[in-house]
Parts: C-alpha cells; structure tokens; sequence
C-alpha cells in the first residue's frame, strides 16, 4: 500500500468509529447527542494540540465555563456542595495545561446539564458544543 492509500484508509476508519459513535450516542436522546458533540470537540482539541496549537482546549474551556454560567445552583445542601467542591477544584487548576483546564470545564459541564429538570440541560450542551464544533 501507498501512503496515499494508508492516509485514506485512516482517514475512512476514523469517519466509520466516529459514525457508530454517533450513532450509540443519539439512542441516549439529548444527552448521547450532547456526549457525541463532546467527544468531536475534545478529539479536534487534541489533534490540534498534537501540531502544538492548544486554542481549541483554551476556546473549549472558556465556552463551557459560559455554558456553566447560565444555570445557577439549586438551594439544596448537595448543591452547595458541589458547587464548594468545584470551586476548590478550579483553583487547584491555576496554572495547569489547557487540555486539563478544558476536560475539568467538561466534567462540570457534564454535572450542570445532568441537574437540569428534564433535557434542557443535555439539549443546551449540545447545542453549544455544536456551534463551538461550527455546526458541521
């Protein structure tokens, strides 16, 4: 085989993984879609990083922290302290790499949706990371 060949014939199995992954995804409903969109985002993060560009990981970070933003914290004692512990988890982050940063914004981000009555959460994560991803 050719390199040529070899390029495409990756190039094809990662558009067949990433189609499958899709496809398990959606069968969750919002939130499968919202963990797909997830999983394209944080893959062109790191493909990038790999030719030594983080602004996708540092774009990721700073979109999910506005996701974060426009859900306030329940007034229950769970709340608290989750909200407690992610505060204390974001400090330990000052310095830390943008991938890091980025996949601790996820995990919150994955822990808002999930606190929303009904879909509204997962529908507006995905939603987000859609646009962030351009739609495609």
């Amino acid at each position: 085989m050719t390199y040529r060949t070899l390029a495409k014939t990756s190039v094809d199995a990662r558009a067949r993984h990433w189609a499958a992954r899709r496809e398990q995804h959606l069968t969750l409903g919002p939130k499968g879609v919202a963990l797909a969109w997830g999983d394209q985002v944080r893959a062109l993060a790191a493909a990038q990083a790999r030719r030594g560009d983080h602004t996708r990981w540092t774009a990721l970070a700073a979109t999910l922290e506005v996701f974060c933003s426009r859900f306030k914290p329940g007034g229950t004692r769970r709340a608290a302290s989750q909200l407690h512990h992610w505060e204390s988890r974001l400090a330990a982050l000052y310095g830390a790499s943008p991938k890091v940063v980025a996949l601790a914004w996820w995990d919150r981000a994955r822990a808002v949706a999930g606190d929303q009555d009904g879909d509204e959460g997962w529908s507006d994560l995905a939603r987000t990371l859609q646009n962030l991803h351009g739609g495609g």
